[in-house]
């Protein structure tokens, strides 16, 4: 499985070590390009396990980019800058995803995989035996994170395309798109490296 020295070299703080391992071996994940991909698309996702939730501290450009269909203009994501990060979550997030109009903020992205939406808090929390739906800060903690990435990861079939290092199909499983993809990639290929040492 994973080693000290190998946790160390992707960047990742030690304490992810046992719950990776763990968890890993709970869900009989073995193949390194399968291990690899999925080390690839969490560390993307939560900047090496360090973002483990949605900020919203956008800048109004950023945020039009990102949520373009939601926002609509640049001048609602200027204003909705004006408003602060609750109101930017509860506008692209609310009344959608399971979300009430004002519960988008609150079932905002978290984990390493960035859970989002109270439909998925609800879902991933009975799976996993804990109330992420009053406790939604649960799941950043790292042995739910890890649970809760390798369900989605499961769920979604991702395993397949990992084996035969297909970032491309990984990414769009996991991101509905190819946003990131370089970085995925670049991830990707180095980690491999690290793992086949």
């Amino acid at each position: 499985m994973i080693n000290k020295e190998t946790i160390e070299k992707l960047n990742i703080n030690t304490k992810w070590l046992t719950p990776l391992n763990h968890t890993l071996n709970k869900y009989n994940i073995k193949d390194k390009k399968e291990i690899a991909m999925f080390l690839a698309q969490t560390t993307h996702e939560s900047n090496n396990y360090k973002r483990l939730e949605e900020s919203f501290r956008y800048t109004p450009q950023r945020l039009f980019d990102v949520f373009k269909k939601r926002v609509g203009s640049l001048e609602k994501a200027k204003e909705l800058c004006l408003q602060g990060a609750e109101a930017i979550g509860n506008f692209v997030y609310g009344g959608r995803l399971g979300n009430g109009q004002n519960e988008g903020y609150k079932y905002r992205g978290r984990g390493i995989i960035q859970l989002t939406g109270k439909n998925n808090y609800k879902n991933y929390g009975k799976k996993i035996n804990a109330d992420l739906v009053n406790n939604p800060d649960l799941a950043k903690e790292p042995n739910n994170a890890i649970e809760i990435a390798l369900l989605f990861w499961k769920e979604k079939g991702c395993g397949l395309l990992a084996r035969q290092g297909d970032v491309k199909g990984v990414t769009k499983l996991i991101n509905g798109g190819y946003n990131g993809l370089e970085d995925r990639e670049e991830r990707y290929n180095n980690i491999l490296k690290i793992l086949e040492g």
